[in-house]
């Protein structure tokens, strides 16, 4: 094997396991201790809205920012701003 992953593992065993093996490890929720951290995208920018997961940091509320874009391009279509000369062949 060449790494392992460690997820939701307390961070103190996170950190022996670490130390332990000779291999790499990857943290999900597993704390600071191992050789890499990795999180689903998702969830750091925030795409399921009040989901999230307790060992995230969201970065960016996604959800909020993706609806405000897709509502503004409903509008623009219904209105008929969209598509104009420079979005067409």
């Amino acid at each position: 094997a060449y790494g392992v992953v460690l997820e939701m593992v307390p961070k103190g065993l996170a950190k022996e396991i670490t130390e332990r093996l000779s291999i790499h490890t990857v943290g999900i929720g597993a704390g600071p201790h191992t050789d890499a951290q990795v999180l689903v995208f998702h969830d750091v920018v925030g795409l399921y809205g009040e989901f999230k997961p307790r060992f995230v940091k969201r970065y960016l509320e996604g959800e909020r920012l993706f609806l405000e874009a897709l509502s503004q391009y409903v509008r623009e279509v219904r209105e008929g701003v969209f598509p104009s000369d420079e979005h067409s062949f």
